[in-house]
């Protein structure tokens, strides 16, 4: 594929630096042909942007602009590598057929939620779960004593100590109170949500 990239009014020795290297980095980092015009124009970019650093008295123009390019691409590579992003670990495709737990199989992008994030189900079924997670910890507070339901709400908002200053006891008689609390949660069979 030929990059429909043009460069009238560039400098030759950088547009040709540019169309090489950012050859050369197809097929690295999970890179291809598609995305070589982009990786072009993200190193013209930089490089015009730092140009205006250039010293002759420090350094030839293609000496310069050759460490420019260089250090931007180390840059894309360490991004491309970085462990949250990592290229090698998305290695499946949105169309991989999927049990939907309903004894049937459905595509992994019908589990994707509003926010692009893998689901536990379709749309209706995380739906349902939430809802009944919801009644779950709704039926769970309820039955709580008073003051175990009281540091429940106040826990949604607040951290012990702010909690201990607010209700003027120690913390400690807080953290007895939490235990009682984490027991009934386990009790419920809420142990996920501790």
């Amino acid at each position: 594929m030929v990059s429909q990239n043009s460069y009238d009014g560039i400098d030759k020795y950088a547009a040709d630096l540019i169309r090489h290297k950012a050859r050369q980095l197809v097929g690295k980092a999970g890179f291809t042909e598609d995305d070589r015009p982009d990786l072009e124009q993200e190193l013209m970019i930089d490089l015009l942007q730092r140009m205006r650093h250039f010293n002759p008295a420090k350094a030839k123009k293609t000496t310069f602009m050759a460490r420019i390019v260089e250090r931007h691409i180390s840059t894309i590579l360490e991004a491309r590598f970085a462990q949250c992003r990592d290229w090698r670990l998305c290695q499946t495709s949105l169309n991989e057929p999927l049990d939907n737990g309903e004894g049937d199989t459905t595509e992994r992008i019908d589990f994707l939620d509003g926010e692009g994030s893998l689901g536990g189900g379709t749309r209706e079924t995380r739906e349902r779960l939430a809802h009944e997670i919801r009644m779950d910890l709704d039926r769970a507070i309820a039955s709580l004593p008073e003051e175990l339901r009281d540091l429940c709400v106040r826990l949604h908002d607040s951290t012990m100590a702010e909690i201990a200053r607010e209700m003027g006891i120690p913390r400690t008689t807080l953290y007895d109170r939490l235990s009682k609390l984490r027991e009934a949660f386990s009790e419920a069979g809420l142990t996920d949500y501790l």
